[in-house]
This record gives C-alpha cells, structure tokens and sequence, in this order.
C-alpha cells in the first residue's frame, strides 16, 4: 500500500477538527526530528467527503529520504474495507517551506479530486488518491517558485527516493536555467552520482523550446563525464540521446489520462517561477 497515506486508527473523522489533527500528525511526521510543526490546517467534512482542506505549510521542512518516519506515513496492514469520497477542494500554499534546503514557494489548488478511505487488518485508516481519467479529469492550478541558485536542490529533494530505490545516490547535483528566449530555456547540470562502487562526476546540457500547444524541442543536448568507464557507457547511448536532438515531444500526449495541462508560463529571474492550470 505504498500509494496509501496513513491517518491514524481507523475509523475515519467524523468533524473538520478531527481531520486536522490527523493530518497535522502526518505533517509532523514528514518533518526531521525536533521541529516544530507551525502548518496550519483548516478541513471541513461533510459525510465521507471533504468539502475542503486548506494547508498553510510556510516553514514547512521535509525531511530527508533517511529521516523520514515511514511507519508514521505509510499504512502496515493490508486492507479489509473501503470507502469512496471525494475531496471538493483542496489548495497548498508555503512561503516558503523547505526541500533539501531550498527555499520553495507554492500556491496549488485542485478541486473534485476522488479518493478512497482505506480500513486495514491493523485497525489502520489510510487515505488512497484515485488515479484521474478521462471522466474524472483534474481540474485545478499551480504556482511554483525557487530561488534559481537553490533550483537543484529542491529537485534532487524531491527526486532522492525514486534514486534511491534503482541504487543511486547523489552527493551533488547543481542545476542552472537561463531564459534564452521567450518559452526557451537552456538548461545544465553538474553532478556527483554513485552506484555501488561506481562514481563520477556527470555534467550536461540541452535547450528546451516550449510551444503553445505543450509541446517540447530539445536541442544542443550534451551529457559528457570524467570518468573513463561512465564516459564509455555514455558513448554507448548517445545514439539513443542524439534522436531527442531537434524532436518535438509532445507533453499532452505523454500525461496520463484525465491530466492535461494548460497555459504554462515558465520565467526565470532571480527566481525560476512556474504556473500552470490543469484543464
């Protein structure tokens, strides 16, 4: 039940203050050790619905891959009984919290999004997101923003457990982003990266052209390294890599069902700052 989010002992809340502090419990246990938990939290239930839940979570600090209490997060049971709901509107805001040490400030709202109270065999409640589809689609939108010098690690923060899970680990990954044009970004990385006993230093580079219709060009795309052994494996792929050189990706088409993305608008400043509308 890795999808599943725990929320205590079963049953479900019956009351908007019962879910918060539920949901505070959750929050706290995302965080390391030690720190106050300042989030604040309204929820409103009506029946098995949440009519809406609203989440301040300026100071916010999420807890590294090691430090994350996962028997606090994730259900242990496996599931006896479910019920359907849906929660009607839902809207995140920080400014900032806090991702491996970057500064990242957020505003989301999404509405009509279906889930799932979970019972288990351990007396567990556990909350499931219904995945949308085309008769359930999202609908909602996003405002992102990190301090450019801080953009890599917010993204190696949020990218640490799908790495960890093949095997890698990364000791540094630097991230820049330049505006090369309107909708056109040049981006470049540099990076330490271990697997096992293989490590290396991994740099490279491409620019993405971002057109009206969701669609992605990527050019001047280079990954190269130091080291001779990761070098060669490079060489290896770089035919596969080469086929993105100059190829429109289309990212409408690539979303899963029920997900579609409109009006992005991504400027970078001081600050790279992300909006976006789901449709």
């Amino acid at each position: 039940m890795a999808e599943s989010i725990l929320l205590g002992h079963a049953p479900r809340p019956t009351s908007g203050s019962q879910l918060e502090k539920r949901i505070r419990t959750l929050v706290v246990a995302a965080e390391p050790a030690g720190i106050a938990c300042t989030s604040i939290i309204d929820a409103e239930l009506d029946g098995p619905d949440v009519a809406h839940l609203h989440l301040d979570l300026t100071g916010f600090q999420l807890a590294g891959e090691h430090d994350r209490d996962r028997a606090r997060l994730e259900p242990q049971g496996a599931p006896v009984s479910s019920e359907s709901a849906v929660l009607r509107e839902v809207r995140v805001k920080a400014d900032p919290m806090h991702i491996s040490g970057a500064a990242v400030r957020l505003d989301a709202q999404l509405m009509n999004v279906p889930f799932r109270w979970i019972e288990t065999d351990n007396r567990e409640l556990a909350v499931e997101l219904s995945p949308p589809d085309a008769e359930h689609p999202l609908h909602g939108s996003a405002h992102v923003a990190v301090p450019k010098e801080q953009l890599g690690k917010a993204v190696l923060g949020l990218a640490e457990s799908a790495l960890l899970d093949r095997g890698i680990t990364v000791s540094r990954f630097d991230l820049d982003v330049e505006q090369s044009g309107p909708q056109q970004l040049r981006v470049s990385f540099d990076a330490k990266v271990r697997k096992g006993l293989l490590g290396a230093h991994v740099t490279g580079s491409a620019t993405a052209a971002i057109d009206d219709r969701m669609g992605v060009t990527l050019s001047g795309i280079e990954v190269e390294s130091g080291n001779p052994l990761i070098a060669a494996m490079l060489g290896a792929v770089r035919g596969r890599i080469a086929r993105y050189e100059g190829r429109r990706i289309d990212l409408a088409s690539e979303l899963p069902p029920g997900i579609r993305v409109a009006d992005v608008q991504v400027e970078v400043g001081d600050e790279v700052t992300i909006d976006a509308r789901l449709v």
